[in-house]
């Protein structure tokens, strides 16, 4: 059976614009970078109209992978909404996973190589799904935690541009563009393809299974 076609909601650029913007308003007072942009914005400047765009875009294609996780909940793909939920709640990516052979309950396949996500808090029973779930368990976590990610990076970019704390607000968001260019496209690069992933494989599981 040949796979449908999937139509990704935002771009490679639009990822790129929303990293770069998410980092700049994180490097300085909360929120100055954000006001400035908009201002621009308002003032038509072709580079603020042009991050405004691609801010909408992946925060709609944010809420448009949620949406599609929600609907997993009442589908046959429930066991993997229950997994999906746990690893977005989880601080820590689901990676170096413990291989065991298992059921898994969402492709209902038995004895066959698992890997074991650990349940939350102490005692909690853990879930043992298909190894081949690794990879997209994981793209699921980088996903969600992508505006924490994004906020972490932003804060190694000051520490490194600005150790004695003496820059102004537009010396800090140069030295970072400066410095931290080649980085934020590589970010763009992990973040758009994990998300590609995870929204392409739930859009085809959820038309194809249900």
């Amino acid at each position: 059976m040949v796979e449908p076609t999937v139509r990704i909601p935002c771009t490679l650029e639009d990822m790129r614009g929303y990293i770069q913007f998410r980092v700049l308003d994180s490097v300085g007072y909360p929120g100055a970078y954000k006001k400035f942009m908009l201002a621009r914005k308002d003032q038509e400047a072709a580079w603020a109209v042009t991050m405004a765009q691609q801010i909408q875009a992946v925060q709609a294609a944010l809420q448009e992978l949620e949406l599609k996780e929600q609907e997993l909940r009442s589908s046959p793909l429930a066991p993997l909404h229950m997994v999906w939920h746990h690893v977005a709640e989880s601080n820590l990516p689901p990676s170096d996973l413990q291989l065991t052979i298992a059921s898994c309950p969402i492709s209902r396949k038995t004895n066959i190589p698992c890997v074991i996500v650990r349940g939350k808090g102490r005692g909690a029973q853990p879930f043992t799904v298909n190894s081949r779930f690794a990879g997209f368990l994981f793209d699921v976590w980088l996903v969600c935690k992508l505006d924490v990610l994004i906020k972490t990076f932003a804060k190694q970019c000051m520490e490194r541009v600005d150790r004695e704390g003496g820059l102004t607000m537009a010396q800090i968001v140069q030295a970072v563009q400066d410095a931290h260019a080649d980085d934020m496209h590589a970010l763009a690069r992990a973040f758009y393809a994990a998300y590609c992933h995870v929204y392409r494989s739930t859009v085809v599981a959820l038309s194809t299974i249900i």
